[in-house]
């Protein structure tokens, strides 16, 4: 159940984002198109899941954007992920609770070439409410493994790898999904497990899944790393029964096949890496991807700190639109804050993790978005010596969207 809390007038200010260009390339130039849509609050911000009084285990938190969908015998799915997947289940998002019951739990495996050690579930769909497809975030945490990480650190030795799930049952459970007895990799670097670096590496976060014209496409962050560069990478298929069939954008177009370096080896690792789109747009991750109904225009939300239109240096969530995925609008405030990555000593509140979901969306997958609906987040909150603790909430701002021009 969702519960009202305070007013979110002091943190928001208006949202303003566009469509982008309908070209088949990216667009070379500097200054991003302008917006012609508005999204602004419509009310107060809203509590969905409060750590401290609905968590099943400790464990449980929002750690990855929601996501919802839709099953067969019309149960709204609200998945809230930890590396302990669980979800809120109801008739309406208005009316999800709680289910402890975990959907999916990677196996901690030590061996890094099975893609076992731990997983979010990043993105889902479902055409038909009983089989449901999953983006994994799964992490494979080198420093847990004798000899396979000198530097024994986690984040020098964490590989960020995008790996696919599937269920069979409504989304009550998921599982690996097939790949004839190789690990269901999506998109992995085409390195053997790297160790000369100092920070994480790899692909994360997959957004939530759309589609579009035939084909299914979803985002995912890559971290700067050899060959790879840094920025958001679009990612397609048309089949999503195989995770090897998805291909990644190479700067002219979706060719990137991902190879499993444990596995295979790349005679030109440059050929199995992705090129980010529009970085000067979206230089950070993205949280989630919503097409707007009424215009076909898809809406981005992620987490930065830009310099707005008056000269204000800005940290809080922002948007920016694509008509063709690859060109992106100008992003424009959405909810002024402090963000996870930005964490400060004497700050009360953080945010993260952005989605937009419209409780009215006519897919199963709440793919598409009206002109109201709510932008989700992850709230963090008590403190404990300038760090994060478990006191992590799931919140919801009801926003409206309108056309300028």
């Amino acid at each position: 159940m969702v519960r009202s809390t305070r007013s979110a007038g002091a943190l928001l200010s208006a949202l303003m984002v566009g469509a982008g260009c309908f070209a088949g390339s990216p667009v070379r130039a500097e200054k991003a198109p302008e917006a012609f849509l508005s999204v602004k609050p419509a009310g107060p911000m809203e509590d969905v899941f409060d750590w401290s009084r609905d968590a099943c285990v400790k464990s449980h938190v929002p750690d990855a954007p929601a996501r919802a969908f839709r099953n067969a015998d019309g149960e709204v799915r609200l998945v809230i992920s930890h590396n302990d997947n669980r979800v809120h289940v109801g008739r309406s998002l208005d009316t999800v609770a709680r289910d402890c019951t975990v959907i999916h739990e990677a196996h901690r495996s030590p061996k890094l070439r099975e893609f076992d050690d731990l997983s979010w579930i990043s993105g889902v769909y479902t055409r038909d409410g009983k089989t449901v497809y999953a983006l994994a975030h799964t992490e494979l945490r080198g420093e847990r493994t004798p000899g396979q990480c000198p530097a024994g650190t986690y984040s020098a030795c964490l590989l960020n790898t995008v790996t696919g799930l599937v269920s069979e049952d409504g989304g009550r459970s998921f599982k690996p999904a097939a790949n004839g007895g190789r690990p269901p990799v999506v998109a992995t670097l085409p390195y053997s497990y790297p160790t000369d670096r100092k920070s994480r590496v790899g692909y994360a976060n997959p957004t939530n899944i759309i589609e579009r014209d035939g084909w299914y496409y979803a985002f995912m962050f890559a971290d700067g790393y050899r060959a790879q560069g840094r920025g958001n990478c679009p990612i397609r298929t048309q089949n999503l029964d195989d995770p090897t069939s998805w291909r990644a954008w190479n700067g002219r177009d979706f060719s990137v096949r991902f190879i499993d370096p444990f596995r295979d080896k790349a005679e030109d690792p440059e050929a199995h890496v992705c090129a980010p789109v529009a970085s000067h747009a979206i230089n950070r991750m993205i949280g989630g991807l919503v097409t707007h109904r009424a215009s076909g225009t898809v809406i981005a939300v992620f987490g930065d700190k830009r310099q707005l239109p008056d000269g204000r240096q800005v940290e809080g969530i922002f948007a920016s639109t694509s008509a063709d995925l690859l060109t992106w609008s100008e992003p424009s405030l959405v909810m002024e804050a402090e963000l996870l990555w930005d964490l400060a000593c004497g700050d009360k509140e953080a945010f993260f993790y952005p989605s937009l979901i419209d409780p009215d969306a006519e897919t199963p997958s709440f793919e598409d978005f009206g002109d109201k609906g709510y932008l989700y987040l992850a709230r963090y909150q008590n403190f404990r010596n300038c760090k994060v603790t478990w006191d992590r909430d799931l919140v919801r701002l009801p926003v409206t969207v309108q056309r300028n021009r």
